[in-house]
């Protein structure tokens, strides 16, 4: 959006459409920044108008006040969609004992540079004095300890996640600009649930493609 001169609260009301009144309004619960003071002259800028245009295209969305004021702070401090819509998705993190942590390596030979993918990776996590290691998914820690238990050196292993991780990100875009395209208009009292019905509806198609496709794969290399 192109910059706007500054304005005085009657011109930032006669452009954007809204009254004065309501202008007070959004300022006193902390919606719309006060202007900047100069003299006795309090001016806006564009800031302040696209501020009324977000807030009018989620009143028409269905959002009260206090809901687009929860959206705004939440969007201040850096939270997420989900966190926004209240969905959770934090999951208990793995700790690792020193039996479990040398099993991740076959050939019995601990490799810091494996140690620093995988953390970087986000798959592994260890405490700054060395003192304990811990694994934030439980489920990518088991296919990677049978991974091990089968032979897989554990680069091969990281290269295979990465490789995964690149598949279901395209796939997650696709599902997420399909959410956007024809759902995210939903009011507020429907979005949450959208959102985790779109999540299922999303982990459950993958699951089942996925099956079909390791059932044909199998089917060719024993066939080969």
């Amino acid at each position: 959006m192109s910059r706007v001169p500054d304005l005085t609260i009657d011109e930032l009301a006669h452009q954007t459409g809204t009254k004065t009144s309501t202008l007070r309004l959004y300022q006193s619960k902390g919606l719309l920044d006060p202007p900047e003071v100069r003299g006795r002259v309090g001016y806006y800028s564009s800031a302040h108008v696209e501020r009324l245009q977000a807030i009018g295209s989620l009143q028409r969305r269905g959002y009260s006040l206090a809901a687009i004021k929860e959206l705004f702070d939440g969007h201040r401090r850096g939270a997420h969609l989900d966190e926004l819509l209240g969905i959770a998705q934090g999951r208990p993190a793995a700790e690792l004992d020193p039996a479990r942590f040398l099993a991740l390596f076959p050939d019995g030979e601990i490799d810091p540079a494996v140690i620093t993918r995988a953390v970087d990776l986000g798959l592994m996590e260890v405490a700054p004095d060395g003192s304990s290691v811990r694994a934030p998914s439980p489920t990518f820690l088991e296919v990677g300890l049978t991974l091990a238990e089968h032979g897989v050196p554990p680069a091969v292993a990281l290269d295979e996640f990465e490789a995964l991780t690149a598949d279901v990100s395209r796939i997650a875009d696709r599902y997420v600009a399909l959410f956007a395209r024809y759902v995210a208009g939903d009011r507020p009292a429907e979005l949450t649930a959208a959102v985790t019905r779109f999540r299922a509806l999303a982990g459950d198609a993958v699951r089942e493609a996925l099956e079909r496709a390791l059932d044909q794969a199998a089917a060719r290399w024993a066939g080969e």
